[in-house]
């Protein structure tokens, strides 16, 4: 036996096994605690670190026309996402991936940065997933720590339709972009968001409700099975009814194809816009992640700008359809008699100028009357009156008629145009640089420095049909009618108005006759323009408004570089309003 003679070691040994058997009950209380005690807390806690929540989608709205024909559905595909912390290599499995889905590792990697939102949290990273790139990555499930994929719908648009620029499109959002949105509608960085046009305007209405599934997984993050209870559901979007006539809006389409410009019909009562054409078009399918940087490159420079929507965002000018803002200035302020009349040689020269103005008709129109100035489209008769009036009178009526504003029509991004005033001539000229006698020459033919849209060319022969109580224009079919600020003139200029309109495209001589409805018991009053462009070729207008039974429907049709607005853009006009009308009476019969 072993004998510890030093007093010292004995008592060195003894506070060992102290210290030993202490740490020794410590453990087993310990131990006891977790076991017993606390056993339900960590059981728990166990169990929840197995059960995983996942976000659910649901469909996004249906975009339909007005009577019910799906502009936008919805179809289902696969979304391939990773979780940035149960990766073990990230490179590795890029790699194999790329392999399955045909995606290169560098726009993986790019993906994963955009869309990184930590390191817990899923990051899109693929989609559109075909069934067999699915199977591939479910059989080499082992290989693919951190890899989910998720079922999820994309947009699909009507293929003879194709009117990506007032329908618009949705675009994934970024990191950055996700402080800028709305805090409530939860949006998360690979998500879609209406990012264009109706998509955008009614996100809120057309955006779906998430929900949350949660399952339970083994430790390779596969499932399990699924928790049934404290599931959230998730819930589809509201579907969107547009006043849009698919029919109407596939004919306006097909006879701009070739041609750049906008066509607009519009039921004045209600302010409803029936067909809305911009071209150029583009496929919308080119926001679904399948086009490549070139082709994507090429849309942006392409000549035609088919990105642009041309209807509320292209600036023109307007040409002698403001020729109506002269008259009413002239008739309101009794500065003419409308059965006075000018002699017309084809050419002015301003009283204390050599400089000569001409008329389209370069043999003159003889004599002029108001009536006989707008139905064949005089430019003598206007240069002459036009000295009459003020700048400030002229340039506060066109913008009383909604020039140089937004319509406030439910479409993002639409411009104001521009009506040149007195400052933006000092502005942009300085003092000394200009006169009103010159630049009112200009204006009266729509010419110099004015830029307006189609759609403002819409609210004002909206305007001039209404007789100044004109309904707000609207795209969305369950918003309720308002009207803009009601313009106030005597029925005597409205009647001129009319009057002159009616002859340019049913007299004779009338400027607009190519739009006659030959055969038709419907009347089609209209102006036509030619507006000049230092870039190229003229731009063709024609403006114009009829019935249908108790309805009054508007038009407008701008060809850009199209020549004579007589010659080219009337008969488009002409065309479509026949079209129109027969296919209301067939839609009646049925």
């Amino acid at each position: 036996m072993l004998k510890i003679e030093n007093k010292a070691d004995i008592f060195h040994y003894r506070a060992l096994l102290f210290i030993l058997c202490f740490a020794l009950f410590s453990l087993l209380s310990r131990y006891f605690y977790l076991q017993v005690i606390d056993y339900d807390r960590h059981f728990s806690k166990a169990q929840i670190n197995s059960v995983k929540a996942l976000t659910t989608y649901a469909p996004r709205g249906l975009i339909l026309d007005r009577y019910g024909e799906i502009l936008v559905d919805n179809y289902p595909t696969y979304i391939l996402t990773v979780t940035p912390y149960e990766l073990r290599d990230k490179e590795q499995e890029f790699l194999k991936l790329s392999s399955i889905t045909g995606i290169d590792t560098e726009e993986l990697n790019r993906r994963y940065k955009k869309y990184y939102r930590g390191p817990f949290f899923p990051t899109t990273v693929a989609k559109n997933l075909t069934f067999e790139q699915i199977s591939q990555i479910e059989e080499m499930r082992l290989d693919f720590p951190g890899v989910q994929y998720d079922r999820s719908d994309e947009r699909i648009y009507s293929p003879i339709l194709n009117d990506a620029h007032f329908l618009g499109y949705l675009k994934e959002v970024d990191r950055d972009a996700i402080p800028k949105l709305d805090k409530n509608l939860l949006y998360r960085a690979g998500e879609l968001i209406g990012w264009q046009g109706i998509e955008k305007q009614y996100e809120k209405e057309l955006r779906f409700s998430k929900g949350v599934d949660y399952i339970e997984v083994d430790t390779y993050g596969r499932e399990i099975f699924r928790l049934n209870s404290n599931n959230i559901p998730a819930f589809p979007g509201k579907d969107l009814s547009l006043t849009i006539d698919a029919n109407l809006q596939r004919y306006s389409r097909n006879i701009l194809e070739g041609k750049k410009g906008s066509v607009l019909v519009s039921n004045v009562n209600t302010g409803e816009i029936l067909s809305m054409v911009s071209s150029p078009s583009y496929d919308l399918s080119i926001y679904r992640g399948t086009t490549s940087e070139v082709e994507w490159n090429d849309l942006l420079k392409n000549k035609d700008k088919p990105l642009l929507n041309r209807s509320i965002a292209g600036l023109y000018p307007s040409g002698s359809t403001l020729k109506l803002i002269t008259v009413i200035n002239l008739i309101e302020n009794s500065l003419v008699d409308p059965s006075d009349s000018l002699l017309c040689t084809g050419i002015y020269v301003p009283p204390g100028s050599t400089n000569e103005f001409h008329c389209w008709n370069e043999n003159g129109h003889g004599l002029v009357d108001l009536n006989k100035a707008i139905a064949q489209s005089c430019n003598i008769y206007f240069y002459e009156t036009v000295q009459l009036i003020s700048l400030k009178d002229w340039t506060d009526t066109a913008k009383k008629f909604g020039f140089n504003a937004s319509t406030k029509i439910d479409l993002p991004n639409e411009k104001n145009g521009l009506i040149p005033d007195k400052d933006f001539y000092i502005k942009n000229y300085g003092r000394w640089g200009w006169s009103e006698r010159g630049v009112l020459l200009n204006l009266t033919l729509g010419q110099g420095d004015i830029l307006i849209t189609p759609v403002q060319a819409l609210r004002f022969i909206n305007h001039i049909a209404s007789r100044g109580e004109t309904a707000q224009l609207r795209l969305n079919l369950s918003k309720e009618i308002s009207y803009y600020d009601k313009i106030v003139y005597s029925e005597k200029i409205w009647n001129h108005i009319w009057d002159g309109m009616f002859d340019v495209v049913n007299a004779d001589q009338g400027s607009g006759w190519r739009a006659r409805l030959n055969g038709s018991d419907v009347k089609l009053f209209g102006k036509t323009s030619t507006a000049e462009n230092p870039h190229g070729e003229p731009h063709a207008w024609f403006i114009g408004f009829f019935d249908v039974e108790d309805t009054t429907y508007s038009i407008v049709v701008m060809i850009e570089n199209g020549g004579g607005g007589g010659a080219v853009a009337s008969p488009i006009a002409g065309d479509i309003v026949s079209y129109y009308i027969n296919s209301s009476k067939s839609l009646a019969e049925n």
